[in-house]
């Protein structure tokens, strides 16, 4: 490597072979500036995208809130079912009538459980 930048400084020596011209920097951001094309103005819609997302989600939670808030609490279940069918003996001989089941019939398969 050394011997490369050796041979290059022989041959060009220490100068810098690049040059700019005079006022080149003064006048490139004009020259820029006048190649750019125009700005065009935004549209309606991209300016009031952000709200449009920002109503959209408050729409969102709204209808979820209402949504979730509208339904009964769930219903308090009995914790001994049997305690309440014994109390109320009609419900239990129309469900033997419905099932055409006898005496014998309804021990057997309490007896099963």
């Amino acid at each position: 490597m050394d011997n490369e930048e050796k041979y290059l400084n022989q041959k060009f020596g220490k100068e810098n072979p690049f040059r700019v011209p005079d006022g080149y920097f003064d006048q490139l951001t004009d020259r820029v500036m006048a190649q750019l094309p125009e700005r065009r103005k935004k549209s309606r819609f991209v300016t009031l995208r952000p709200w449009l997302y920002a109503a959209a989600c408050v729409v969102c939670v709204v209808v979820l809130g209402v949504t979730f808030l509208s339904y009964p609490t769930k219903m308090e279940q009995p914790e001994n079912v049997a305690a309440i069918v014994n109390n109320d003996n009609t419900y239990i001989d129309e469900a033997a009538d419905y099932a055409m089941l006898d005496n014998a019939e309804i021990y057997a398969c309490l007896a099963d459980n």
